[in-house]
């Protein structure tokens, strides 16, 4: 069994460069490392680096570190700006019609 495990992270800036986290972390103790308790160290070293690389003064870096948005919610983001521009349009278009009248 392993007495450490080690976890590593690099994300693209967007800029033609990237930022790096990486840890290594012992097993408590070698005669005890079950397959739960290394998943457990695992899980400790990966939430470590994802919090670091959180911290990272790029936006680009802490962007990409973020959750994708569940579909639901980006299709009512999307039909609440859709009908936001198609009332800007229907506005817009009522002026113009009140400049082509006669009186």
């Amino acid at each position: 069994m392993p007495d450490h495990v080690v976890f590593r992270k690099q994300v693209s800036d967007g800029n033609y460069g990237s930022e790096t986290a990486e840890i290594s972390l012992e097993i408590p103790d070698e005669e005890e490392a079950s397959d739960e308790a290394i998943a457990g160290v695992l899980a400790m070293a990966r939430r470590l680096v994802f919090d670091e690389l959180r911290n990272s003064p790029s936006v680009n870096v802490r962007r990409a570190l973020e959750y994708p948005k569940p579909i639901e919610e980006r299709a009512r983001e999307s039909a609440e700006l859709e009908l936001a521009i198609g009332k800007r349009q229907a506005y817009a278009d009522d002026d113009d019609d009140r400049e082509d009248l006669p009186y």
